[in-house]
């Protein structure tokens, strides 16, 4: 079956999906016609949030030529990525100490390369795509 993805943002696609397809794996499909990445995706339909783990067949208001919606969720900050992932093993003070001296230092860093730097950069990453 063909189901339209319309992003609140604008733009759409069109996905073909069997009643097996999970939300997951159709988010990825997502993920390659839109350029929108799944982890940021929210599937919507009827108001209602798709689960990732549940197939199509689970939803049996999706059908052939059915719309959904993709939201975009905001991708966490470098912030709060790193105090996740350093409550593992500080006090919720150390977090924000460690954090700030970090972001204080990457800070510097950034301001301080030039634009061929960050032209090799881009570059760079670019390559390892």
């Amino acid at each position: 079956m063909k189901i339209i993805i319309k992003c609140l943002k604008g733009g759409n696609c069109l996905v073909e999906v069997d009643e097996s397809t999970t939300i997951a794996e159709l988010k990825k499909r997502i993920e390659t016609d839109i350029n929108i990445p799944a982890t940021q995706q929210t599937l919507v339909l009827f108001g209602k949030t798709l689960q990732d783990d549940k197939p199509v067949s689970f939803y049996p208001k999706i059908k052939d030529g059915t719309k959904l919606y993709v939201a975009v969720k905001k991708p966490e900050s470098l912030n709060t990525v790193l105090s996740k992932f350093l409550r593992h093993y500080y006090t919720e003070e150390q977090c924000k100490m460690i954090v700030d001296e970090f972001m204080k230092n990457f800070n510097i860093k950034i301001k301080n390369l030039s634009l061929d730097d960050l032209e090799r950069i881009a570059i760079e990453d670019g390559d390892n795509s």
